[in-house]
This record gives structure tokens, C-alpha cells and sequence, in this order.
């Protein structure tokens, strides 16, 4: 699971500062205030740790790709090419890492923190500064190793623990990072922990799936060819496929706490149904033999189904976030872009107790540990958070809320420090539009439009 998040030079931000996360995070905040820039970053990082052949160390994407950001130079932030791009990431290891080859030793390991520098080149493009990484056992230091392409020719290693001390590794000549989070080659063959870093970087990575505030329309008829997709696609353009998926692997999950394991199709059908949006939900061929597959749902109780293209688009916007939320693999992180968007104000408070069970979901008696992330603007979403902390249902230290801003070209970040009770202490100003003041606004203008209309 993500526990930190640093970014500089990106976009809007000159320097985010550090960004802890927890179970269920949440970013809210003005148009254009840097929120979806935070989640494109770490989407250019998934892209670029996928397997496959790739010239830069680090890919901001085209048209075909997962994200596409343009060119290196168009994302640096007010395009400042003598200013390298930086990052940092910190996650909880799914288990220990026992790594091997430290000096002729084992260290273990639960925690790693990865930072970054990328500089322009002289064709301004992406060319890796340094990288460091830095490994942790129940939060104490243990080791670091570092890159710095100033220093080429070898890299620095450091031990905390079980004893203090430090040596070099020599690379191989004219070796660099073929990508971000790789060291370059050593030119020694027993040093296994090096690739071991790199691996975790990439397991991390792919068990990030984002969903944007843009899903895809819904259709009539779906394409199902017994294939499982990775999530519901970054437009929601495998939400069908992905539920027939899990059916086919006859996936049982705990939906919502102190019930039993449901089918993941009952799991949907019972979120659809407790958010008031629908009574019914099935998936079924169009015809017997068929992979052509049409959704079918019940308005309400008594309604006869229909097709999911003739129910309303709201419906279809909310099935893939429901979908992603828990079919994405345990101790994955899912980043959700405006999941309210078409929604009426009570499911959006509904989006809330959805999102609180899939981080508290379990799978064959285990918890998944699922992180979720979401950029939003509603404070019906908000409202029923607070209440659910209030209520116990969920810690608030397992909560982390951020409210960005604007001031001038700079991005800003402020954490909130919302309590047991669900309250927060640092009430920013119109975190949701000043409400109060349109309130007596409109009172006043009807005194006023009455006091006309009397004469």
C-alpha cells in the first residue's frame, strides 16, 4: 500500500510536500488545482514500468497509451527545463523482502521509499539525475542505495542496521538506468537485492488502476470472450467484461461488513441496490451460444428489466467505480477521478459507505487490503464520511483528506485534521463555495423583490 507521495516540478506544483495516504484517501479542492496532475504522474510511472521495450526511461505516453502527457518539457512545471522532475514514493511491501547479497548478508525489509530526479537533456528529453532507494523494517532505517549520474562509475550503499557502515558497487562502463527506478548494470554478478528493489517497483506499479472522471457511454450489447482484463479499463470500457471475469473464477468476496461472501455479480447487485439505483442486476447472453452479453436492471422492485442503455447514464457512470472498487487484486491501489459525477446527491453519499467497504473487504475469510484514492467535489460525499467516522464505522487514522488550491500559477496542498469524531478542525474557506453567503443573498433579494411587488 502507498503510505507517501512527493512530487516537484510538475505541472502545477512546484513542490507538493509530502502527501500521506491511508486506506481511503480523498482530494477536494478547485477546478484546476493540481488534483488529477498527482494521479497522471503515477499513471506515467505505471506505463513506464510495464514490460516492453521503451527508449526513454521514463514514458509519458501518446494516443494508444494508458495516459498520454505530452512531451517531458510540456510537463515541467511553467516549463522549467533547468529544474529537474521529482518524486517520491513510499509503500508497504504485501510481505517482507528478505534481501539478499548486502555485503555477503540478509537484510529484511517490510517498507521501500523510492526518490527520483529526471533532468532535460540537450533534446529535451527525459534523462535519469538520480535514484535512490531506501528500505525500512517496523519503521527503522536499514539500508540505502543510491545512483547519482554525477558519480557514474559506481553506487553508494549504506547500512543502518544490524551495523553501521558503507561501501561502493562499481558499475559496468557506460552504463545508465535504462529506466527510472532501475540502477544501471554493476559489474558484479553477486548483487541480487539490486534487481530485487526493481522488481517490488514494478509490482507495485501494476496493481495501480485508475478510473477518470470520463467514463465510457453505456451500450447495448458487450463483447465477452472469456478473457479477464487487469480492472474495468481507464474509461470503464471493461466493466462487463470484467464482471463476467470474476464470474467465470467464481470470485467470492465479503461485500460489506458482517455479511457473508457473496458472487461477485450479488456483491454489484447488492451495492446497486443499497445505493437507489437499482433493485436488479444480471449480465446475460443476447442470445443462447452468444458472446454477445447485454446488462439488465430493475428501476425498482416491481419495474421489469431493462437494457442498461435505456435505464439512465448515471447508472452506467456508477458500475464501474462500484466494479473497480472490488475487483481490483488484494493490496492493490485504485485511483478514482470524480466518481459522482451524474449522480444525484444521496448516491453520492452512498459512494461513501461503498468506497469504506471495499477497503474493509475481505476475500476467503482475508482482508484485501485495497487502497482507494479518490479526486472529488462533493460534500454530500464528505458530509457522509464525517458521519461514518463519527459513527466507528471506519477510523479516522485510517482517512486521509486534502484540499488543494490555487494561489497565483503555484498549486497548493493542505491536509486536513479531521478527528474521531469526524470533525475538521481546519475548515478550509470555501472548500465547497461560500454557501452561507448565497443563502442571505437570495433571502435578501426576496425581501426586496416582495417589498417592490407590495408597492
Amino acid at each position: 500500500m502507498l503510505t507517501s507521495w512527493r512530487v516537484k516540478n510538475f505541472k502545477a506544483w512546484q513542490d507538493t510536500g509530502p502527501i500521506k495516504f491511508a486506506p481511503l484517501t480523498v482530494f477536494f479542492g478547485e477546478n484546476s488545482a493540481g488534483k488529477s496532475s498527482l494521479g497522471q504522474l503515477l499513471l506515467a510511472l505505471k506505463q513506464s514500468a510495464a514490460l516492453g521495450e521503451m527508449p526513454l526511461p521514463l514514458d509519458f505516453g501518446d494516443a494508444q497509451s494508458l495516459i498520454d502527457l505530452g512531451t517531458f518539457a510540456q510537463n515541467l512545471h511553467q516549463g522549467k527545463l533547468s529544474q529537474p522532475l521529482q518524486f517520491e514514493l513510499q509503500w508497504r511491501l504485501t510481505q517482507p523482502l528478505a534481501l539478499q547479497g548486502v555485503d555477503q548478508q540478509q537484510i529484511m525489509v517490510d517498507e521501500l521509499r523510492l526518490q527520483v530526479s529526471v533532468l532535460a537533456d540537450l533534446a529535451q528529453q527525459p534523462s535519469v539525475q538520480s535514484i535512490c532507494y531506501s528500505t525500512f523494517q517496523h519503521e527503522q532505517a536499514r539500508l540505502s542505495v543510491s545512483y547519482c549520474s554525477a558519480q557514474g562509475a559506481e553506487l553508494q550503499v549504506q547500512i543502518q542496521h544490524p551495523q553501521a557502515q558503507s561501501y561502493s558497487i562499481a558499475l559496468a562502463q557506460a552504463a545508465s538506468p535504462e529506466r527510472f527506478y532501475q540502477f544501471p548494470a554493476a559489474q558484479q554478478l553477486d548483487v541480487p537485492f539490486l534487481a530485487a528493489l526493481a522488481l517490488e517497483t514494478e509490482a507495485l506499479l501494476a496493481d495501480v488502476h485508475a478510473l477518470a472522471a470520463l467514463r465510457v457511454a453505456p451500450q447495448r450489447s458487450y463483447v465477452w470472450t472469456g478473457d479477464a482484463p487487469q480492472g474495468v479499463g481507464r474509461a470503464g470500457e471493461s466493466v462487463v467484461t470484467a464482471v463476467l471475469a470474476a464470474s467465470a473464477e467464481q470470485r467470492m468476496l465479503q461485500f460489506a461488513a458482517g455479511q457473508a461472501e457473496q458472487s461477485f455479480t450479488e456483491g454489484i447487485a447488492y451495492w446497486l441496490q443499497r445505493m437507489g439505483v437499482a433493485s436488479g442486476f444480471s449480465i446475460r447472453p443476447t442470445q443462447t451460444g452468444s458472446d454477445h452479453y447485454q446488462v439488465l436492471l430493475k428501476s425498482h422492485i416491481d419495474a421489469c428489466e431493462v437494457n442498461l442503455a435505456d435505464l439512465g447514464f448515471g447508472v452506467s457512470q456508477l458500475l464501474p467505480v462500484i466494479v473497480q472498487a472490488f475487483y481490483a487484486p488484494p493490496n492493490s491501489t485504485v485511483w478514482l477521478e470524480q466518481p459522482e459525477i451524474h449522480l444525484h446527491a444521496q448516491v453520492q453519499a452512498s459512494l461513501a459507505d461503498m468506497l469504506i467497504a471495499a477497503t474493509q473487504a475481505k476475500q476467503a475469510g482475508q482482508a484485501r487490503h485495497v487502497q482507494i484514492i479518490v479526486e472529488s467535489h462533493s460534500e454530500h460525499f464528505l458530509n457522509r464520511l464525517q458521519r461514518r467516522i463519527a459513527e466507528g464505522v471506519i477510523s479516522h487514522d485510517d482517512v486521509a483528506l486534502y484540499f488543494c488550491s490555487r494561489e497565483g500559477s503555484e498549486a497548493k496542498i493542505e491536509a486536513l485534521a479531521i478527528d474521531t469524531y469526524g470533525e475538521i478542525a481546519n475548515w478550509p474557506d470555501n472548500l465547497f463555495g461560500d454557501e452561507m453567503t448565497d443563502i442571505a443573498a437570495r433571502a435578501m433579494a426576496a425581501v426586496q423583490r416582495k417589498r417592490q411587488e407590495s408597492n
